[in-house]
């Protein structure tokens, strides 16, 4: 498989990958594309955001978003249509390794959040929290408002509301003049929702986000650090709430690492 920059992703060993790494902008991960992108360069790409040149969508493929857009082709075409996929955990980083992708940064969201909030802090631009059960998004703003003196929320809105209640919420946020839009409604919802809305926002850049309110609201604790280091999170998410987590972890992460494991089987089979 060829990238669609510096280097070539060759062929390797599952169970033995290469050594040697190859710098690219974006690979492909199962059919879906990852945008190759240091931390920094998304808070940049991000906080640059400018309504007047139109909107930016930018989504973070982790092995979910990956084993939903397998199944579904409509969703697969969503996140095909996102301006930048940010590589978002360590089953991704799995796969980009067994590629021999030099994959720059784990670019998560809730790694993210506080360094745009710190950036966005000292200049003018403002979010819109839209999504999680109501009254979560209004907490996890205020909470970081407090963290981030001169952080400017534009507005909030819980993202349990019907599908005729679309219009009054896409413009309670365009009202707001909110520069960047963080939407937290979980895949496939949320990324669907924001590409259905694309000429309908006013946002510089809207986000598609998951839990994200709910660890900054102070709902669900996160991770400890030396979990997030050792890129066991997922045990974390998993034992927090077993029952809404199983099948994208327990089941999820096995189906993921199977069709990885077919994917660069035959690839190898057709290279003979």
């Amino acid at each position: 498989m060829k990238s669609n920059s510096v280097g070539t992703v060759r062929q390797f060993d599952f169970f033995h990958p290469r050594a040697e790494k190859y710098s690219v902008d974006s690979f492909t991960l199962q059919n879906v594309r990852v945008d190759n992108s240091t931390m920094a360069d998304a808070v940049n790409w991000v906080a640059k955001a400018d309504a007047r040149k139109g909107i930016k969508i930018g989504n973070f493929i982790n092995v979910n978003s990956i084993n939903l857009a397998r199944n579904d082709s409509g969703f697969s075409e969503v996140l095909s249509a996102a301006d930048k996929s940010f590589a978002d955990g360590s089953g991704v980083r799995l796969g980009a390794r067994y590629q021999g992708v030099d994959l720059l940064d784990n670019v998560n969201g809730t790694d993210l959040l506080p360094l745009l909030c710190e950036r966005l802090s000292k200049t003018d631009k403002s979010i819109f929290f839209l999504g999680s059960a109501p009254g979560v998004a209004k907490r996890a703003a205020e909470k970081l408002m407090r963290q981030y003196p001169g952080l400017k929320v534009a507005g909030c809105h819980h993202g349990y509301f019907l599908p005729d209640q679309d219009a009054d919420v896409v413009r309670k946020i365009n009202q707001s003049k909110a520069d960047i839009c963080l939407v937290a409604m979980g895949s496939p919802q949320q990324e669907t929702w924001i590409e259905q809305k694309r000429h309908q926002l006013t946002v510089g850049c809207a986000l598609a986000v998951g839990g994200l309110f709910d660890f900054y609201s102070g709902r669900i604790p996160r991770a400890p650090l030396w979990m997030r280091k050792l890129g066991c999170e997922w045990v974390w998410r998993l034992a927090q709430e077993p029952v809404k987590k199983f099948n994208r972890y327990v089941i999820g992460n096995p189906v993921f690492l199977i069709h990885l494991l077919l994917e660069k089987r035959g690839d190898r089979h057709a290279a003979i």
